[in-house]
């Protein structure tokens, strides 16, 4: 074997060696980045807002490369596929793994749906979303209400009450809006100037200190919301929970407004040995729009 020969077959050793020394490093940094799914529960109902968990558990500091390689993958009812690219969060340092969480959109069919979620190159196992038809759709009605108290041209008072009415034949539960995973929002626009502005209700403005608990759960189901501050509908009731606007928001004198709440219940009928216990919690988005000159 010519010396030049000896020296092209030294050299390509060397790059294999050096190729499998970073393909080892690599695994092994990849190793310790981790991407979980965490379903809610396995069956939905149609026009319940769908939520479930993606993120990534770290044994050391994720590298900025990496950040851009969340796929959520999903399989749909009727065959086809979707490979969503998921932003990396921005909120807080995520640097040491998170957890965020995430849905199919919000026309999704009824139908059964695969996914699964990849980070680093690594996917979960896929887990089943089925979602079927609502049961209780038309017996449950939960909706905002904008009232106004005016005398002599001016606004005493303006509020908006939370009504939900309970036609299901049950007994319906629902989280209290304002605690935890049950937040109300606000969207709030002006026109002169204009801006917009999205912001929390603050607690104080829809709870009692003793209505706030010194805990908290990673999420509600059938075994923990006895424990859990709710509100109680009996079959055929209802209930209303106020909020003045002028605690949820800073309005200013003489300016119109387009205002938007929202939140989403989360709701218990029955009890937990019933035939449709297993669709609960169900969650339900609950808005509404108005305009006004405060």
């Amino acid at each position: 074997m010519s010396s030049i020969s000896r020296f092209r077959s030294r050299a390509q050793r060397l790059l294999g060696i050096a190729g499998l020394i970073a393909g080892v490093g690599v695994t092994q940094q990849t190793a310790d980045f981790v991407p979980i799914l965490e379903l809610e529960k396995p069956v939905y109902v149609a026009n319940e807002s769908l939520r479930f968990w993606i993120g990534v558990t770290a044994r050391s500091t994720i590298p900025d490369y990496l950040t851009s390689t969340c796929i959520l993958h999903t399989i749909r009812p009727d065959g086809t596929n979707s490979d969503e690219h998921v932003s990396w969060p921005i909120d807080g340092d995520a640097s040491r793994g998170w957890k965020g969480g995430w849905g199919l959109g919000k026309q999704a069919a009824i139908g059964r749906y695969l996914v699964s979620f990849e980070f680093a190159g690594l996917r979960t196992p896929s887990q089943a979303i089925e979602i079927v038809p609502d049961p209780l759709a038309g017996r449950i009605d939960a909706r905002w209400v904008f009232a106004d108290s005016k005398s002599g041209g001016g606004i005493h008072a303006r509020s908006v009450v939370l009504h939900v009415e309970n036609n299901t034949g049950r007994t319906l539960r629902f989280a209290k809006p304002g605690l935890l995973d049950s937040d109300v929002w606000l969207k709030v626009r002006t026109f002169q100037p204009r801006s917009e502005e999205s912001t929390f209700v603050p607690q104080f403005a829809l709870l009692r200190k003793d209505e706030i608990p010194s805990y908290s759960f990673d999420k509600l189901d059938w075994d923990n919301q006895t424990r859990w501050p709710m509100i109680t509908v009996p079959a055929g009731g209802s209930v209303d929970r106020p909020l003045m606007l002028a605690s949820a928001y800073s309005f200013r004198d003489s300016q119109d407004y387009e205002f938007t709440i929202e939140t989403v219940l989360t709701i218990f009928v029955g009890e937990p040995g019933d035939p449709d216990a297993r669709l609960f919690p169900m969650r339900i988005p609950v808005s509404a729009m108005t305009r006004f000159r405060w």
